[in-house]
């Protein structure tokens, strides 16, 4: 789950320590099946897994480290880039309408907050000691049914 970014037209898919390149062509191919578009992408060096430099924070806006935004694998979406310092920020969770934001990124929650997102500042620091972060410790799903 971590190497996998769920965007509203296609699934990026990161190569990392932790997803090889078998495991990404099985999951594209496993995606097309499904109708949906994937597309394996490359983290920079020192990336432990895709979500721990991004985050989707609406449909069309992604939260990535400096890094990250500097690969060009976000075309189509909007960036938001952490500032100097707040890397760990791009690691967020939104459930809803709200985002969740480890509570040790000010600027981070600042910004967010100055363009309208609802933000909910959280202690990740215990988590972040085991390099768990908040897309780690998450199960979404979705319920269609729900109004």
């Amino acid at each position: 789950g971590g190497d996998v970014l769920v965007t509203p037209g296609r699934v990026l898919i990161g190569r990392s320590a932790r997803t090889d390149a078998a495991g990404a062509a099985a999951l594209v191919h496993c995606l097309a099946r499904l109708g949906r578009k994937a597309e394996v992408v490359e983290p920079p060096r020192g990336v432990l897994h895709l979500k721990t430099a991004c985050s989707l924070i609406d449909d069309e806006t992604v939260l990535a480290t400096p890094a990250l935004a500097r690969t060009g694998m976000f075309g189509g979406l909007r960036q938001m880039v952490t500032p100097d310092g707040e890397e760990g920020a791009a690691n967020a969770l939104r459930i809803n309408d709200v985002l969740l934001v480890g509570a040790g990124y000010p600027r981070t929650i600042d910004l967010l907050g100055s363009l309208g997102f609802a933000v909910m500042p959280l202690d990740t620091m215990e988590i972040g000691k085991l390099d768990a972060g908040l897309s780690c410790l998450s199960l979404r799903w979705l319920d269609r049914a729900a109004p």
